[in-house]
């Protein structure tokens, strides 16, 4: 019987929804095993039994997948972000169809579905438009390091599974080359100031968050750094020398939180230079751009280029007509809604967070946009309303990974929409909730279209238009 602590040899066969390699057993039996490909033959151990599967620490390769590349980054391995940056890009691709593809099947229930490649990105380096970089006392470091006095100041990303280490990033492929330099320059500016850092074992210290955001289409710059109070004399050197340093920089921004919880999100902002925003541009497959205003703490698509061609998607999926009224569900700050709003009568956007409410309507006067209109609520309040969809014919749902609460989705299959376009960054919570509203036999799905927006890990975004069945 296998038990905790065995070493064993295994051939991994696939991958799991989360990137963890699979290997199966002569009874069937499965084990998830981190940092493992298919292809590969592989030494194991046990590290976790349960009574249908284990999960497993990769001692060593014995033989390589033909598909195994070098990763580009010397941090793979050890930082979270880009799991799968040693495995060919277009099996990648395969692998998120076959995510995509497993979970309508074995979670929704829907077979014989003809499920497209997913969507390529063109840049699988420098694609995105945001980081998020952490302050900490915890480094990170390997066995190599540990007889050496560990470092009290470090600046980089989380390791997997630990609340608070951090590896000390100097160089990151993520977002641009501008990007590293940036966190560089700050990581010596504080340290050679002795400025402290913000702990989570004593929940003190200064710096907190180092956030860069970046406009493709527009080329310009936000650096919003978060600390826990704020200090005008430091606060005014660093956007000073920074400034200095990268005239590029369009905005500085000082955020301030208190929370205990280490979540980049200030309660008041300082703005240090510049308005204290960027704008991003999008544009439709007919040319006409849109531009949105990015703050602080606005969501917005991490991807640009990938954006547009979501966006674009959704457009052909709900095959939106001038007389059609649409009902943009989750709207957030209403990329969408003002991206579609040219190709249908009118538009409401529902949203819980007011903050988004509020951008949202900016976005709407910065286009000129006179179509949309924006309502902060509860999206399951806002369903319950008596006749609430009744002026709607068309629908399009964006909620957040943890997908829709079950009483949305038994309401939705009693509607009468012409078109539900479902956009989700986590098919199995899509699958889940697709078979409740299909469930009636009211809707169907009729096209799919996974979209990869961030190479390198095990996320796939995916869009699915559901026709109504006459």
């Amino acid at each position: 019987m296998l038990k905790k602590g065995d070493e064993i040899e295994v051939d991994i066969t696939d991958l799991s929804s989360e990137g963890k390699g699979i290997s199966k057993l002569e009874d069937g039996f499965v084990i998830f095993s981190e940092n493992a490909l298919p292809g590969d033959k592989a030494l194991i151990r046990i590290r976790r039994k349960k009574s249908s599967y284990a999960e497993a620490k990769l001692i060593e390769i014995l033989s390589s997948s033909e598909f195994r590349i070098p990763p580009r980054c010397r941090y793979f391995g050890i930082c979270g972000g880009c799991k799968l940056q040693n495995y060919e890009y277009k099996k990648q691709i395969e692998y998120k169809t076959n995510v995509v593809k497993n979970a309508f099947e074995r979670i929704g229930g829907f077979n014989n579905l003809k499920i497209p490649n997913t969507m390529p990105c063109d840049e699988i380096f420098y694609y995105r438009n945001k980081m998020e970089f952490s302050f900490s006392d915890d480094k990170w470091l390997e066995e190599k390091d540990l007889n050496y006095a560990r470092e009290s100041f470090v600046l980089g990303l989380h390791v997997p599974k630990f609340h608070s280490k951090i590896v000390d990033i100097e160089e990151c492929f993520l977002q641009s080359e501008i990007s590293n330099e940036i966190l560089n320059f700050t990581r010596k500016f504080f340290k050679s100031r002795n400025v402290s850092v913000y702990s989570t074992k004593t929940q003190s210290g200064f710096l907190r968050f180092l956030i860069v955001r970046q406009s493709k289409n527009n080329s310009e710059l936000m650096i919003n750094l978060i600390t826990y109070d704020y200090d005008q004399n430091l606060m005014s050197e660093y956007s000073e020398e920074l400034k200095k340093s990268f005239p590029e920089i369009s905005t500085i921004i000082n955020s301030i939180s208190q929370k205990k919880a280490q979540v980049a999100i200030g309660d008041q902002n300082h703005v240090l230079n510049g308005n204290g925003f960027i704008t991003e541009k999008l544009k439709t497959y007919s040319h006409k751009e849109y531009s949105f205003k990015i703050s602080p703490q606005s969501f917005f698509q991490t991807n640009t280029r990938q954006a547009e061609r979501l966006f674009n998607i959704l457009v052909e999926f709900g095959d939106f007509r001038k007389g059609d009224n649409l009902l943009d569900l989750y709207c957030g700050t209403g990329s969408i809604s003002i991206f579609i709003s040219e190709s249908v009568n009118k538009v409401l956007g529902v949203e819980l967070i007011e903050d988004s409410i509020i951008d949202a309507k900016e976005n709407v006067k910065l286009n000129d946009v006179t179509n949309i209109e924006f309502i902060c609520s509860d999206i399951k309040d806002f369903l319950e309303q008596e006749d609430v969809m009744s002026d709607y014919n068309k629908l399009i749902l964006d909620p957040p990974r943890s997908g829709l609460h079950p009483k949305i989705c038994e309401v939705l299959s009693e509607t009468k929409f012409d078109k539900i376009v479902y956009v989700s960054c986590n098919p199995h919570t899509q699958a889940r909730d697709l078979q409740i509203i299909c469930g009636k036999n009211n809707y169907s799905i009729e096209k799919i279209q996974p979209v990869d927006m961030f190479p390198h890990t095990y996320h796939v975004e995916n869009v699915v238009s559901l026709k109504r069945v006459e």
